[in-house]
């Protein structure tokens, strides 16, 4: 049975949806936008004065006792005309202007005053005239507090109301100093190109070169410690304006200042010199811009930011280089001359060449050179040292000297411990400065031959290797690569064996090292090498050995047995876990039985 009555309910549905959006887009469309212009024009007829700050070209704020003029340079700049000519703070204007153009009034008190001197304006404390663009110009009466409330008493010029405005005075009434730009020196940190220092009669100076700094041109500075000064230096601001225009520097310090910063650009613009006079007691120091004529007050923080010497702004980075530069690497100590020599043919290996010839370990001869990049001087001690010897330099403990392809070789002198012995002194090529490094740093730095050492006992390419043979005393294991696969073909023949162990072999065998050399080196007998432990051969295809390891027995409590390679003399200790690795029985090599679900 069809419901008639179905259709009649759908179209009612759409009839009421439709209503629905019509309501709410006639809220949005009509009502909200009269509300919003409605609240617009109330908060404009509730402002003291209308205009745009941006619209400002001059105001004047007049007081009881002085006339304060300012004009704008350009849309964020103001200078002042009066009472001096001055720079204006850019800030204290566009916030004075701001809370003016905000400011509100809560009540209209009288809409015609007969006696305006009730509310302190017919002489008010305050005038403020605008000189806008295209509105020519506005003013502001204020007049005395509201009895009850910080509000203020106003009245516009052109108009006879008297308002209560939602104003605190603080917020118009401003003074020379508040307006006044007080900053020391304008510039842009990225800009300064030099910087010099004369400072109680001594002189050094900074000099950049792009984003290099040296001091003096002899050492290298911290770029980010000068950065960091010159960003002090642009935030100190003027503690009080003492005289317009001096007729004497003299009773300031200023005829013969004690300090003087200098900041020159890249660019022609003039340098800008800072000077610091005498101090006043509990105050500040008196100072000046050479180019200014007044005389200002500083505090004393700024004069301990100025006192600085050329050790505050040397690099801390002990030394910096390109790795791929270095050719050869020296470490001299009092009883060992340690020298070692990139390969030319590759540049990822390195070679002993004293006090033996041997292949370098190429990691910790990479993990040495991370060392030198990271190493940071803790302290400098003393500028330029006269007598190296008071601090063991005379002739150093250890020297570290690296030599750089087509540059000047670079050498670091390890002198005398500090009394607690956590730093020792040191110097470096290029610098005259005395500097303490961390004792660990020179641990880093200075390894041992047997750290430098190649200890690996076999080289060979894993891929090459055919035949591998480990013979024990008892019994031998022979496989033979075919393929990617390995087979065992003695003691007896199984196609195929389970794993990786061939694989694990040579992984053993290649990152095999030795733990020390003895000496003096054991005969057979003592190091069990007459009747061995285990020994393993490899070959490159059927016939060409590629190398073999003799395992004699324990060297005694340490978890070690003696050893030796064909082809070397020496008798090396290695750790247990060769063995460990070692097939002993021929389940080792057989397939696993297959697993998997019950059926």
């Amino acid at each position: 049975m069809v419901d008639e009555a179905a259709p009649m309910k759908f179209k009612g549905t759409i009839w009421m949806a439709a209503v629905l959006i019509g309501i709410v887009l006639y809220y949005y469309l009509v009502d909200v936008p009269a509300e919003k212009k409605q609240r617009e024009e109330k908060e404009r007829a509730e402002k003291i004065l209308l205009f745009e700050t941006d619209q400002v070209e001059e105001f004047r704020i007049i007081n009881k006792d002085q006339v304060l003029h300012l004009k704008r340079k350009d849309p964020s700049g103001w200078e002042l005309l009066e009472p001096v000519k001055a720079q204006a703070d850019p800030k204290t204007a566009a916030s004075f202007l701001s809370k003016l153009q905000s400011a509100r009034y809560s009540r209209t008190v009288e809409d015609s005053a007969k006696d305006l001197a009730v509310y302190g304006l017919k002489e008010p404390s305050l005038t403020l005239h605008l000189q806008l663009k295209e509105q020519g110009q506005k003013t502001l009466l204020v007049g005395d507090d509201h009895p009850m409330n910080q509000n203020l008493y106003v009245k516009r010029s052109d108009e006879n109301k008297v308002l209560l405005a939602t104003l605190k005075r603080a917020d118009l009434d401003k003074s020379l100093f508040d307006l006044r730009d007080k900053s020391l020196l304008n510039f842009k940190e990225e800009e300064i190109a030099e910087i010099k220092f004369q400072i109680d009669g001594k002189s050094f100076q900074l000099t950049r070169n792009n984003e290099q700094w040296k001091i003096d041109d002899d050492a290298k500075g911290d770029s980010d410690e000068i950065k960091g000064f010159l960003k002090r230096v642009k935030n100190f601001t003027v503690k009080k304006f003492i005289d317009e225009n001096p007729e004497s520097l003299t009773k300031y310090g200023l005829d013969a200042p004690s300090k003087r910063l200098t900041l020159e650009t890249a660019g022609e613009s003039k340098p800008m010199t800072l000077l610091i006079g005498s101090k006043l007691e509990n105050e500040g120091f008196y100072g000046k811009v050479e180019s200014a004529k007044n005389v200002v007050l500083f505090g004393s923080q700024l004069v301990e930011t100025l006192s600085k010497k050329p050790v505050d702004f040397i690099s801390k980075v002990l030394f910096e280089f390109q790795r791929d530069k270095i050719s050869q690497i020296e470490l001299r100590t009092k009883n060992e001359e340690i020298l070692i020599t990139r390969s030319k043919q590759d540049a990822s290996k390195w070679s002993l060449e004293k006090p033996v010839e041997s292949s370098a370990d190429s990691a910790t001869v990479s993990s040495l050179l991370l060392d030198l990049r990271d190493a940071r001087v803790v302290e400098f001690v003393k500028t330029s040292v006269k007598t190296p010897a008071l601090f063991g330099l005379g002739d150093p403990q250890k020297v570290l000297t690296v030599h750089i392809e087509g540059e000047k070789s670079w050498a670091l002198k390890i002198g005398n411990k500090s009394s607690d012995e956590k730093h020792v002194f040191a110097s470096r090529t290029g610098d005259s400065t005395v500097f303490m490094i961390a004792s660990d740093t020179v641990d880093k730095l200075f390894r041992s031959l047997h750290d430098l050492k190649n200890k690996k006992l076999l080289s060979f390419v894993k891929d090459e290797v055919e035949k591998i043979l480990v013979e024990y005393p008892d019994k031998a294991f022979e496989l033979q690569k075919r393929g990617n696969d390995w087979h065992l073909t003695r003691p007896e023949k199984i196609a195929k064996v389970k794993g990786f162990i061939g694989n694990d072999i040579l992984w053993s065998l290649n990152s095999l090292e030795y733990e020390s050399i003895v000496s003096p080196p054991l005969d057979n007998k003592a190091s069990g090498l007459e009747t061995p432990t285990v020994s393993v051969t490899i070959w490159k295809g059927k016939d060409q050995k590629a190398g073999r390891i003799v395992v004699g027995k324990k060297t005694g409590d340490k978890a070690e047995h003696f050893a030796r390679v064909d082809g070397a003399s020496d008798l090396y200790t290695i750790k247990d876990r060769l063995l460990e690795s070692l097939p002993k029985d021929l389940q080792k090599f057989k397939d696993e039985p297959p697993h998997g679900p019950t059926r």
